[in-house]
């Protein structure tokens, strides 16, 4: 179907995925769209990420799906084991080739660097302003203006500025983001005894290190402990993390120490309670600046570029009005605020460090069918423009 030429523009605030995936959706839907970024240069933020089914039907409305998968990886597992690499729960390759095919798209793991420099081509690197941090909306949402007094005017504005959000801050209050009483170290490096497309977790007590397969046969590997917020590893968080996970099976020790020490950092883990309100007059939020989640389910990214490609689809039926940003915050709401909780209640379970609450929870993910682990995936995964 061939796309409308509308006569509009948009400004987003924010560079990040979300962002880059909202500039796109809405140069597809013929707007003239700016994208203000407070960065001096564009660098990725974290190290990979699993594009989930869902995200990679909402890229393929946006043109780059079939890009994202090609320069990914696509994984076959998706499994849960303990501490000592005994299998609590997962899909055999065979249930998730059928699941794949179920939902029709894969899981892609790719490296944020990678997916950047594809969004980034996709929309122009002339459509992005650098170092250009915004100060305040104007209260209809008409315009934005940065910290230097530069003011963007547009018929719509997009916030995708991140957790801690300006904007965000502007239209609900200031207010800190929850601490989720665990941080997470994260390093990509050689896959070592992983498969290429392995996908999975091992959960121990108040700790548990997972990743995936990504472009390039690398790992991209997490660790998530339980501790105090604003921690931090005064002998450098490789040998921090290396530490951690020195009674876990060989294949997960040896890819933490196969990591390249600049590779690895840390971050304490955070979110907000859910909200019913992402906008008012021609602004609205998008992403981690609407509904910033834990990263249990793997869905932070994923709901972002979701939400882009919902924007986009309203904006391209109803045209650059404040009727289409009604109707994507309609549409996006509900389900956006069942994944934050969805992915806080997970982190609860999998960040247990009561030994005896441990062992019941593992005795339950044994008993597990795999055929309700599908069904929850599948659920998880199905979207569809």
């Amino acid at each position: 179907m061939t796309r409308p030429v509308a006569d509009g523009s948009a400004v987003v605030v924010g560079a990040g995925i979300g962002g880059l995936c909202a500039a796109l959706a809405l140069q597809r839907a013929g707007l003239h769209v700016t994208v203000v970024e407070r960065a001096a240069s564009l660098q990725p933020v974290g190290a990979g990420l699993t594009i989930q089914p869902n995200a990679v039907w909402a890229l393929r409305t946006l043109g780059i799906g079939d890009a994202v998968t090609a320069a990914g990886q696509v994984l076959a597992t998706a499994e849960i084991r303990n501490r000592r690499g005994n299998l609590l729960a997962g899909l055999s390759r065979s249930e998730g080739e059928r699941l794949r095919s179920q939902v029709g798209a894969p899981a892609v793991g790719i490296a944020r660097a990678t997916l950047q420099r594809l969004l980034v081509d996709a929309v122009g690197l002339a459509t992005i302003r650098l170092a250009t941090p915004i100060r305040m909306a104007a209260a209809d949402g008409s315009s934005v203006t940065s910290v230097s007094g530069e003011k963007f005017e547009a018929d719509l504005v997009i916030a995708a500025d991140g957790i801690d959000s300006v904007l965000r801050a502007q239209l609900l209050g200031a207010s800190d983001p929850r601490y989720a009483g665990y941080f997470c170290w994260r390093g990509v490096g050689p896959r070592g005894s992983f498969a290429v497309d392995w996908a999975g977790e091992y959960w121990g007590r108040g700790i548990r290190f997972g990743g995936c397969g990504i472009d390039g046969e690398r790992l991209y590997w997490f660790l998530v402990a339980n501790g105090p917020a604003g921690g931090r590893d005064p002998d450098g968080a490789h040998r921090h993390a290396t530490d951690a996970v020195s009674d876990f099976p060989d294949e997960v020790r040896r890819a933490v120490a196969a990591t390249e020490p600049d590779a690895v950092f840390r971050t304490d883990i955070a979110d907000r309670d859910p909200v019913t309100r992402w906008g008012h007059g021609r602004l609205t939020l998008l992403g981690d600046a609407a509904h910033p989640m834990t990263p249990n389910l793997g869905q932070g990214a994923c709901q972002a570029i979701v939400d882009a490609a919902v924007l986009g689809d309203a904006v391209w039926r109803m045209g650059p009005r404040q009727a289409a940003l009604r109707e994507y915050e309609r549409r996006r709401i509900p389900r956006a605020n069942a994944v934050v909780s969805a992915a806080r209640r997970l982190g609860e379970v999998a960040q247990i460090a009561q030994p005896a609450a441990a062992a019941v929870r593992d005795v339950a993910l044994r008993a597990t069918p795999q055929a309700l682990l599908a069904r929850q995936l599948r659920a998880s995964w199905s979207w569809r423009p």
